[in-house]
């Protein structure tokens, strides 16, 4: 299921649902902002209908589970949303995100959200596309590891690490004009992996098609299968992401980089042991660390 469509799913079936689900339905539609940080009961509550008929209501749309539902009207809201609004939405009820009371501190929520994306991620996770970006990091001349503004801390991680297992490992972390002289010599020998999650930089975008317009194969790395990024990359590995509601959180990008790190780092044992070599004896000869 396209979890973007979730509320066009809803208006499509406005003739099948109960008078029960029609009151869920009509409060989705009016106030899907509010809607999608809601547990179960709380909806249930706001539309004025018991908990088992939001979860039935769930289920008739085709998801087994609620938090399914949830999260795809969440994602509605990763594109919608801005800064400002998100600032919003953190300052009120803690129930606006669907939390339960207790004695942690609110920001403890985002703990527990990380750990459920992880979850998501170990079950859901994209075993093809991750053996077909090991293979083609492996395989390639040189690597570009693009990502702007809240995708740049990822990018300059992501290439720091792999630099240490893959010679040629360049980051493009922002969108000015000079950032294509770095691209300018780009051929169908290279490879970019191109990050970018809601609410999608168009300067990624953009770098994205250049790439693709010079010949090299541009591998995606983002939240869902519809985002622009996706529809711009050769391939693309789609993982979760936790959506907070003034910054989203990355555990999950940080771990699969680390996999993918881990993985071309045994699959490229002998460049991984001597690239290993020379950065020790840098460190020691310039006194690197303490």
């Amino acid at each position: 299921m396209k979890t973007g469509n979730v509320l066009q799913l809803i208006k499509q079936n406005q003739g099948r649902f109960s008078n029960q689900q029609a009151k869920i339905a009509d409060y989705i539609l009016t106030h899907h902002d509010k809607a999608a940080f809601l547990t179960a009961t709380q909806l249930a509550k706001e539309a004025d209908v018991s908990q088992p008929t939001v979860i039935r209501f769930s289920q008739f749309l085709g998801f087994p589970q609620f938090s399914m539902f949830a999260s795809a009207v969440q994602s509605l809201l990763k594109e919608e949303l801005t800064s400002t609004e998100r600032l919003r939405l953190s300052l009120g009820d803690p129930r606006a995100e669907g939390r339960e009371i207790s004695d942690d501190p609110a920001e403890f929520d985002i703990i527990y959200k990380e750990i459920r994306t992880l979850e998501r991620l170990a079950s859901t996770f994209p075993h093809k596309q991750f053996e077909q970006l090991v293979s083609q990091i492996c395989e390639c001349n040189r690597i570009f590891i693009v990502g702007t503004r809240g995708s740049a801390s990822l990018t300059q991680h992501f290439a720091y690490f792999l630099s240490k297992v893959k010679s040629h490992v360049i980051a493009v972390d922002n969108g000015a004009t000079r950032t294509y002289d770095q691209l300018l010599h780009l051929n169908e020998k290279d490879l970019v992996i191109a990050i970018a999650f809601p609410r999608y930089p168009r300067e990624t975008i953009e770098i994205a098609k250049f790439c693709c317009r010079r010949g090299a194969t541009v591998f995606g790395i983002t939240d869902r299968i519809e985002s622009p990024l996706a529809e711009q990359a050769h391939t693309s590995l789609v993982i979760p992401i936790t959506f907070s509601t003034i910054f989203d959180a990355y555990g999950s990008a940080f771990c699969l980089f680390n996999m993918l790190v881990t993985r071309v780092g045994r699959t490229n044992s002998k460049e991984s042991e001597t690239l290993s070599r020379r950065f020790e004896v840098l460190a020691r000869e310039v006194k690197i660390f303490l």
